[in-house]
């Protein structure tokens, strides 16, 4: 009987994930390619109202069905650069809110708006409470505008990196963190291992906040028209955190403290004159040769399967996938890999590594770096023929680290004792309850010197480095684009579409445009791909005790993994 419920069990729940699985297909692939565009207004304006977290690219298809688009950094850009060209569309009315976004993609976003500006047309700015990230992108608008509410405001933070050190809390609780680093720069070890950072990490991350910084203060002038002494001391002299409407203006941060409807009313405008730049959907004649720009953001790690999810994964199988997309294309004479990732697996930097390896013998190979591009992201740039990086890129990062908490004190501590039966030198190593031995450490460091070997092999291949100037620029240190260069890290500071340019005269075509990869996907193919509702895994007997002790054990990583990872944000 008790097996008759189950099978009955089993084939409800199988009839119910069907009909879920028709019912959001149906939403799904509606919401990416059933909705109409909407209709442009007569005397309209873009508005371009960027907030919170902005991806460079999106690799599924929005969803303008459940209304919840959120246009990525390439798509904003897209479209401001085909408003442009749309006499429909009579200036742009940008309205940053809590934007959370790279420096490098702000700087995009600018430059498609100084596409739209050249135009002719005008481009004006709104904020009530500007953080720096939304006042970088407003202050390349012909005007700014601001609500004049005390409760309203304007904070110019600087740029800053923050570590947070668990080497007490490791003590008190009788773990000891082994630390198997290579690279005396690396850093991501520090905070397991000390109270603060070693003075050569510190100096280091300092020399790339401070080019960063200087770059920040230099876009503020130029766009506002200021000397950079003068946003220098905005930045660090002023009292308050928050400045005013007022006091924006009178220090020529902004142009009017105005409310949005005096702002309106003063322009003639209505809110009925307003596109939403997640509706705008121009159409893009794609002309002549085609130069692919693969955009790959994220950490790197390996996927099984489907991708569905791993929007902020870089794999090998993501990378062979897009490969396999490009051939696809008959037209192509070039490939630009947008990088922006601070790295990961060293394993999967090496697999995605001679992935590429095999691209650049089919097509010039250009790189251009996003925000970061540090550790495994410039693992896998080597890969390329030239290296451009945004002036706000962070680079560098050749180091390799990991960590392996030893817990036999904890277990102390908390009455719990651990005991292995074992036959071979190696095994029961990594059984966390006891003392590792000491042989098993020093083989791990081999280990993790002989992937650093490796990782610096590949940029003295990749950059002409000798052997003797390698540690240089090795040792885990970071670097900001204009530091990177000087050390012939990169070729070029410049932007995406510079990267674009160069892979064109590498292939020798003068007509072209780009075409983005991945391939958008509608979320119901990535659904259907991935087995989301685990259809498989539903058919099979769940009750039985074997399968769910293999389950269980197959959780399990017998051991860890090297890592190419900076551990550091800056913001």
């Amino acid at each position: 009987m008790k097996s008759n419920k189950t099978v009955l069990w089993g084939c409800l729940i199988f009839v119910i994930a069907l009909l879920a699985a028709f019912i959001l297909g149906f939403i799904f692939t509606f919401g990416s390619h059933g909705a109409k565009s909407a209709k442009i207004p007569s005397n309209a304006w873009l508005y371009v109202n960027p907030s919170a977290l902005i991806p460079d690219y999106n690799e599924l298809e929005e969803l303008r069905f459940v209304n919840v688009s959120s246009p990525s950094v390439q798509e904003i850009c897209a479209k401001i650069k085909l408003a442009a060209k749309d006499e429909r569309i009579k200036g742009i009315l940008l309205q940053p809110q809590m934007i959370m976004t790279n420096y490098p993609a702000l700087e995009e976003m600018s430059l498609a708006i100084g596409t739209f500006q050249k135009s002719g047309k005008p481009v004006l700015a709104f904020g009530e409470n500007f953080t720096q990230g939304d006042y970088l992108l407003a202050s390349c608008a012909d005007k700014i505008y601001m609500e004049p509410s005390a409760s309203a405001g304007l904070a110019l933070q600087g740029v800053s990196a923050n570590m947070l050190f668990y080497k007490e809390m490791l003590d008190k609780l009788g773990i000891k963190m082994h630390i198997l680093q290579s690279g005396e720069y690396k850093g991501a070890g520090e905070p397991f291992s000390q109270t603060e950072l070693s003075k050569g990490t510190r100096e280091n991350i300092d020399a790339a906040l401070y080019d960063i910084y200087n770059h920040l203060l230099s876009l503020v002038a130029q766009n506002r028209k200021l000397e950079t002494t003068q946003v220098k001391d905005i930045f660090e002299k002023r009292d308050d955190f928050f400045l005013s409407a007022e006091k924006a203006k009178e220090l020529k941060l902004i142009d009017y403290a105005m409310s949005r409807d005096e702002m309106l009313k003063s322009l003639g405008l209505e809110e009925d004159n307003f596109m939403k730049i997640a509706n705008y959907s121009p159409t893009a004649k794609k002309k002549g040769d085609k130069i692919a720009v693969v955009y790959l953001n994220g950490n790197i790690a390996p996927v099984s399967g489907s991708n569905f999810g791993s929007q902020g994964i870089i794999s090998e199988a993501k990378v062979k996938k897009i490969i396999k997309q490009i051939h696809q294309h008959k037209d192509i004479k070039a490939v630009v890999l947008r990088i922006n990732s601070p790295g990961g697996s060293a394993l999967e930097s090496e697999l995605i590594y001679q992935q590429l390896l095999k691209l650049k013998r089919e097509y010039p190979l250009v790189v251009s770096m996003g925000g970061t591009a540090a550790s495994g992201g410039y693992y896998i740039s080597c890969a390329g023929d030239y290296l451009i990086a945004d002036p706000g890129t962070l680079t560098g990062s050749i180091g390799v680290i990991g960590l392996i908490p030893e817990m036999a004190g904890l277990g102390k501590k908390i009455g719990v004792r651990s005991q292995t039966l074992k036959y071979g030198k190696f095994a029961g190593a990594l059984s966390p309850l006891e003392h590792y031995d000491p042989a098993l450490i020093e083989s791990l460091k081999r280990s993790s010197t002989a992937t650093y070997n490796e990782f610096k092999q590949r940029v003295m291949t990749a950059r002409k480095i000798s052997p003797e100037n390698i540690e240089a620029v090795a040792e885990g240190r970071i670097f900001s684009a204009e530091d990177a260069l000087t050390h012939k890290l990169i070729d070029e500071i410049g932007t995406l579409d510079k990267a674009i340019a160069k892979a064109a005269g590498l292939a020798k075509v003068t007509s072209y445009s780009s075409v983005n990869f991945p391939k958008k996907e509608s979320y119901w193919e990535a659904l259907r791909e991935s087995d989301l509702l685990n259809l498989k895994e539903r058919l099979q007997n769940n009750n039985d005790p074997a399968t769910q002790l293999e389950k269980y054990l197959k959780q399990i990583s017998a051991t860890g993994e090297w890592l190419y990872l900076m551990p550091y944000t800056l913001e």
